[in-house]
């Protein structure tokens, strides 16, 4: 088979699929048959065209997992016919970042699906080490959202040692939530988490938050004090505008730690004078490394909670149904399935 089916967005508001040349795995790459793919925020964020660092047009997938297909020259660690699944980020491998295990902020990282062919496509080539074998009785579905369970697990392991610990999640889409479930596993006693939308602040609750806000209302800041039994030791910023900006670092007064994962659209400011003066620390969490996806792996094999926040699945046909579904706030995480066992 020479062709094969893959989305893209090709302007803002429009996802299409396509056909296209199937690709064949160069040197040191495998081909994958994608099982599921997963519809990200940073997607969304894409085909609304406000992405600061994807430009349009673009081909999205880089929550995947799928089987090895084909293997290129060279390639030792896999066969045809293991269960893989991605970790997105290419890196060069060279620079003072990659050598001393941070590359995540790889000098010249690109992420697979947002600056290269991505995973929502029939097949993917990809180099070889940017896959981890997915582990025998593992779904497709826990499969795909290591990837974004990896955004928390990084996260969380920048914050620190939680053992005890008192944190805020300020918002429940599918990354706080994974923060939520993270932060869990890695020992928080008191979770407040806040979301405007009822149903995601119930969720959170399901899956241990410790009592849950609406935002926009009245002395939330106060609320989500006293309901603690302490001061925030920690704020992970899931939403990144300013009005989270605003709480966080009220939250985090005194002596905090404010952690940013989600994706920012645009600049904030903060109160400077405050940051020095109460000893407030902003700390950026960017993408995660194979530590981080090797943890996710072991807490999504264990935690069935995971595999649950996939609320709505939709066949690679149906792509632009399948984006539509993730960006009108009605679920938490959208899948593609796209091989026939990728139930």
């Amino acid at each position: 088979m020479d062709s094969m089916r893959q989305a893209w967005i090709p302007a803002a508001d429009t996802v299409d699929v396509r056909t296209v040349e199937r690709p064949a795995p160069a040197e040191g790459e495998v081909l994958v048959a994608t099982a599921q793919a997963g519809v990200c925020g940073s997607d969304l964020a894409a085909l609304a065209g406000r992405h600061p660092f994807i430009d349009l047009p673009c081909t999205p997938g880089h929550e995947a997992a799928g089987t090895v297909v084909a293997v290129g020259g060279g390639v030792v660690d896999l066969e045809v016919g293991d269960r893989v699944l991605l970790e997105p980020n290419l890196v060069c491998g060279g620079c003072w970042y990659c050598t001393s295990g941070r590359y995540n902020l790889c000098e010249e990282l690109e992420v697979f699906g947002c600056q290269t062919m991505g995973a929502l496509a029939d097949v993917f080539a990809v180099p070889s080490h940017r896959l981890h074998l997915v582990p025998d009785g593992m779904s497709w579905t826990a499969a795909t959202m290591v990837e974004p369970l990896s955004t928390a697990v990084h996260a969380t392991r920048l914050a620190g040692d939680l053992t005890g610990a008192a944190i805020a999640v300020l918002g429940a889409g599918s990354i706080g939530l994974l923060t939520v479930l993270a932060a869990r596993a890695a020992g928080a006693s008191s979770i407040a988490v806040t979301d405007p939308l009822e149903a995601k602040r119930e969720r959170a609750e399901g899956l241990g938050a410790s009592c849950v806000f609406d935002p926009t209302e009245e002395d939330v800041v106060e609320r989500i004090r006293g309901s603690l039994p302490r001061r925030p030791d920690v704020v992970f910023d899931c939403v990144a505008n300013q009005a989270s900006t605003d709480q966080a670092i009220a939250l985090a007064l005194k002596g905090g730690t404010i952690l940013v994962v989600g994706v920012p659209h645009g600049a904030v400011t903060v109160p400077l004078e405050l940051i020095q003066d109460r000893e407030v620390r902003i700390q950026g969490s960017a993408m995660y490394t194979g530590t981080d996806v090797r943890a996710a792996i072991e807490l999504a094999g264990r935690e069935p909670a995971v595999e649950s926040l996939v609320t709505a699945r939709y066949p690679l046909d149906e792509a632009a149904a399948a984006f539509e579904a993730a960006r009108s706030g009605s679920h938490v995480k959208v899948h593609v399935t796209i091989s026939d066992d990728a139930e």
